[in-house]
């Protein structure tokens, strides 16, 4: 099968719901010859792709490296798979059941810095300024912000930031999702809901290690950046 996937059935996208699922046995939905070697999309699709400021999953199926895209026709996650050869091509059609696998660690990082992202967010509404972006990835974190007039003292910022991170996780407030015109939400609870694609912890307790970096103004913009990780498993 050549060109664009053709999709049958309907995908499921587990990553959504189950952070914590990093492997799973599924099918093959479609299958596709592309620039990387083989794009094929799964029913049950565990990897995030990136977008929202979440970097991609890594992973692969049945031993093989694959990077996960969204399709913008579909919506759908494909999976652009690099074989070790040529030879590993053909095993792969629609209907065939693989077993798919993710990074488990990265994985867990991944959501704790989305969702100390959406917590620093939440803390910083409050003083008058407009979100216009964020970065949850490894080592560059950060939310930024148009100041639309707003005074801001940074000092003052910082000091609020790290006073409200450490009250929110304390309370091991919990994160829920759910949908607003037919587009999924992410709600850290009493304290903010916003629309969200990527992947979160339960609860705040979660977290550790949640750190304002910096809190820089330059040419009417706000940016903050922050580090988290995720607690250990219990």
């Amino acid at each position: 099968m050549e060109g664009t996937p053709r999709t049958v059935g309907t995908q499921n996208s587990v990553y959504l719901t189950q952070t914590y699922t990093y492997e799973a046995k599924t099918t093959i939905l479609s299958r596709a010859s592309s620039a990387a070697g083989l794009r094929i999309a799964l029913v049950d699709n565990i990897f995030h792709p990136q977008g929202g400021g979440q970097p991609s999953d890594r992973g692969w199926v049945d031993g093989i490296p694959a990077s996960p895209v969204r399709d913008p026709d579909s919506g759908w996650v494909h999976l652009d798979l690099v074989p070790g050869s040529e030879e590993d091509l053909p095993r792969f059609s629609e209907g065939d059941v693989v077993t798919a696998a993710i990074d488990a660690e990265q994985r867990r990082l991944f959501a704790a810095l989305h969702t100390a992202g959406h917590l620093v967010d939440a803390l910083i509404r409050p003083f008058g300024v407009r979100h216009v972006g964020s970065n949850h990835f490894p080592g560059q974190a950060r939310v930024e912000y148009e100041l639309d007039g707003a005074e801001v003292d940074k000092e003052q910022m910082a000091d609020s930031l790290r006073e409200g991170v450490i009250k929110a996780i304390g309370q091991g407030l919990p994160i829920s999702s759910g949908a607003c015109d037919g587009r999924r939400t992410i709600t850290i609870e009493g304290l903010a809901t916003e629309f969200c694609g990527g992947t979160h912890v339960p609860d705040l307790s979660c977290l550790t290690d949640v750190s304002i970096r910096s809190v820089k103004i330059k040419s009417g913009r706000l940016k903050v950046g922050y580090e988290a990780a995720h607690a250990a498993l219990t």
